[in-house]
């Protein structure tokens, strides 16, 4: 997810009452919601490393320990002496409270994380957030400001001011709730998707493999994915109306080829192909040789220029250039 709903979770935990456990709990919790972000340096090394290393080892459920306590070290930093003495186990756990809500809502969504480094690289992801949910912002966001007019309101009128503990109650409650519903939405457009027979009328076959991607906005709303013999499908899926298995867009799945394959083996090929659950590759021919361009279908519907490599061979298929974007 987003560090807006990391940070946001951070405020709410607080408020629940541990902000009472020790002097700089919110400043603790918000930290470690955030801390595994903290391969956002992998930037400086230019885009397919940040793809090798993001939502990688920082985000992994072996690490939780090690950002927990690098989060201690942090707000060790912000103690003061008016703080008293520094409470470094309370800090701790606190600190991994947090940290554990970040790969759980980074699983939520379409963009995976790799939760089981180092002993396996795959990446697991419900598929039931966007990366963005706007609901959660206004729902979390709502459930932030709203005590802090309350207690503006109570100060006006002198009464005694609230302590947000409801309303941080209410928002991580609907946070559960909302990731139900939406993982009930998901598997009514699996299989809705599942239930058609998919291609020409003298030639149709159930799919060989589904799914449904949330998107933004509208949650009864997917993208959904239906690979067949011959290509890849790409259909929105309304989960309260009809679907039409002829509605959407094909991607024709490219033939075998020595171009393809060389491209493959390239370090941005192999790196993006780890990534990618649903690849799409076209190979163009040029002049001089090839262009086998790779992309991700999970994100073409949102973002169809992006998550995109490009390889250039010469005619004997030895890489001219190779290039990766988000």
């Amino acid at each position: 997810m987003d560090n807006i709903t990391h940070t946001l979770v951070g405020v709410l935990l607080a408020r629940t009452g541990l902000n009472r456990l020790t002097p700089r709990a919110t400043l603790t919790l918000v930290l470690a919601a955030n801390a595994p972000d903290a391969d956002i340096v992998a930037r400086a090394g230019g885009s397919l490393t940040y793809l090798q290393y993001h939502r990688g080892p920082t985000h992994a459920l072996a690490a939780l320990p090690v950002m927990a306590l690098l989060t201690m070290l942090v707000v060790r930093l912000f103690w003061r002496r008016r703080d008293g003495l520094f409470p470094g186990g309370r800090i701790y756990l606190l600190g991994l409270l947090a940290v554990a809500t970040h790969p759980l809502l980074d699983y939520s969504n379409t963009y995976g994380v790799r939760l089981w480094l180092p002993f396996a690289s795959t990446w697991p992801s419900a598929d039931v957030f966007f990366i963005i949910d706007p609901w959660i912002w206004a729902v979390l966001g709502l459930c932030v400001i709203g005590p802090a007019f309350g207690r503006l309101i109570n100060w006006e009128i002198g009464a005694v001011p609230g302590t947000g503990r409801r309303a941080a109650f209410a928002g991580l409650l609907f946070l559960v709730l909302w990731w139900g519903v939406r993982g009930l939405f998901h598997q009514r457009a699996v299989a809705m998707l599942d239930a058609h027979l998919y291609g020409a009328e003298d030639d149709r076959a159930a799919p060989l493999r589904v799914a449904a991607f949330p998107t933004p906005g509208r949650p009864w709303v997917w993208t959904g994915f239906v690979e067949t013999r011959t290509y890849y499908q790409l259909i929105a899926v309304d989960v309260f109306g009809a679907l039409d298995p002829a509605a959407g867009r094909l991607y024709y799945k490219p033939e075998a080829s020595p171009a393809l394959e060389a491209a493959l083996r390239t370090p941005t090929g192999a790196a993006f192909s780890q990534f990618a659950r649903y690849r799409f590759a076209r190979v163009e021919e040029q002049e001089h040789g090839y262009r086998v361009l790779l992309t991700d279908l999970r994100f073409m519907a949102d973002r169809p220029n992006a998550f995109v490599c490009s390889i250039e061979l010469d005619e004997k298929l030895r890489v001219v250039g190779e290039g990766f974007r988000f």
